[in-house]
This record gives structure tokens, sequence and C-alpha cells, in this order.
């Protein structure tokens, strides 16, 4: 049986999944990501069962595909400049091996089997540690040269708003990623804590997850008004409080609307495996 490897290294979280020839998961499982790129290549190495004919690694960043090589990944613990992890794993391993962006996995995998499947032209949010995006045109996951197009995280919400990794100040990532969301809250250790008190009544929970809905909805407004794409699918870690985010980004785009027209959000069909999902589709396919 050919079984294609998924790999999602997000910021907390290493998640993994196994399919087969008909895109069918045949096991899926998570662990903490480890202190570095080695040890996840070490990881990712350790999860390879007999049948396994490709891997797929999605990361949190930038990274040069051709050469399976990470250029700007801010998020997981460790320093991934210029780490070899396709080269790595595929001597780990004997096997081929994909480097891919995990947003863009996310996204192929929803556009091929999840919310966007039979649409052509899709935008994507992943909310997580981070806050990854997408694009999909004419049935394709546009992927940029440093496999990097897409990045909705690191548009402009608030000039003066709070640093962003990237350098900037007031990127949607400082809003909405779940580190944010916690951010200047008292008493919660997780952007679902967060989400919980918000549906209990808590008024400054309330407030978070309006603040990370209207940083989205400046965002994905913008994004709809470059690009004409009306459709978009959120998904991710954070994606369960879509609904208490949804009000502030739909006073965004209809704000906006004589010029971006209709727009529809969707939450992700895949749940929280559609990055690994996505890693290993892109992992059986020619590079």
């Amino acid at each position: 049986m050919v079984t294609r490897l998924g790999v999602d290294v997000g910021g907390t979280t290493v998640k993994w999944a196994m399919l087969g020839a008909d895109h069918e998961v045949l096991g899926s499982g998570s662990a903490p990501t480890p202190p570095g790129p080695g040890a996840v290549v070490e990881l990712a190495r350790g999860l390879v069962r007999e049948g396994v004919t490709s891997i797929g690694i999605g990361l949190p960043g930038h990274v040069d595909r051709a050469a399976g090589i990470a250029r700007f990944v801010p998020n997981p613990p460790g320093d991934w400049t210029d780490f070899p992890v396709g080269p790595q794993l595929s001597a780990g391993t004997g096997l081929p091996v994909a480097v891919v962006n995990d947003a863009r996995a996310f996204a192929l995998a929803e556009l091929r089997t999840g919310a966007a499947r039979g649409r052509s032209d899709v935008l994507f949010a992943v909310l997580g540690t981070g806050v990854g995006g997408a694009v999909a045109l004419g049935g394709e996951i546009l992927a940029g040269p440093r496999d990097n197009l897409g990045e909705v995280g690191h548009i402009t919400a608030d000039p003066s708003g709070p640093p962003c990794c990237c350098g900037n100040r007031g990127c949607v990532e400082t809003y909405a990623a779940a580190p944010a969301i916690v951010r200047g809250l008292d008493g919660f250790a997780t952007a679902a804590a967060v989400a919980a008190a918000a549906r209990s009544g808590d008024r400054e929970a309330a407030a978070a997850m309006s603040r990370a809905g209207r940083a989205l909805g400046v965002a994905l407004g913008d994004a709809a008004a470059l690009l004409g794409i009306g459709t978009i699918v959120v998904g991710g870690g954070v994606a369960g409080a879509l609904d208490l985010m949804l009000s502030a980004m739909r006073d965004e785009f209809e704000r906006r609307r004589p010029l971006i027209g209709d727009v529809t959000v969707s939450p992700a069909a895949l749940g929280p495996w559609a990055g690994a999902i996505g890693a290993a589709l892109y992992g059986g396919e020619p590079q």
C-alpha cells in the first residue's frame, strides 16, 4: 500500500498524518515541538514505517522548496535559518522529502478534500501560534519565490500596534495569533480559555476576540480587494473561536462592500490535521 507521511511543525505542537492512495487518513498523532530543527528531523524520521513512500513537512515560515531548506521560520524553538530540513530527512530515511510552508499545506488539503473543495479561487487563513495564509487561483495554490505568497498574518492592521517578529508593527499576527489573544489578560493561559470566558460573558475576553476579528477583517479585506476573491476559509488551532471573531470581521467586510462585494467565511473542514494532510499531499507530488 502506498502511504504518504505528512508532518506539520507548529510553534508548540508537531502533528502528523499517514495518507493512503485515496487520501484517506490511515493514522495520525501529535507531540510537543522539539527544541530545534535537528530534533524535529529526528522526530519525523522516527515516524517512518514500512510502506511509506514519501514525506512532506510543513514549516511555519518561508522555505526554499527546491533545496528543501528553511529560510525564515520564527515561531518554533531553535534556529531554523538555512537549516537543510529536506536533505537531512531524506538522508536519514532514503525517501523523497518535500519542504513547504505550513499554510500552503493547509490550503492544499482544504482545497482538495475539505471546505474549499470544488472552488477555484479562495483565500485561506491559519490561526495558531502565528497567523499564516495562502491563496488559490484557478484551482492552484500559489507559492511565490520563497513559498511566501499569501502571508495575511503580516498585513498591517494598525501601524502603531505591537511589534511583530517580522520587524513590522501591528501585524494581524500581533492580534489574532494565540499568544496575542492572551496578551494583556490576567488569568488566562491559552486562547481557548479566553474564548471560553468570552462565551460565558467575560467582557475583556470578548473584546480580545473582537480585536482579533477586526484585525483579520482588515487583512482579509485587503486581500479580497487586491485579488478579487470573496471566498475565505479559516483554520488552525484558534479557529474553534471563529464564531467569536466573525461579527468584527464582517463589520470590516461590510464597510468595504462597494469594492470587495460579498465575502463568505467558512471554517476549515479537516480540523487540526489539515496541515499534516496537505504536507503529505505535497510530499507525494513532483516538486
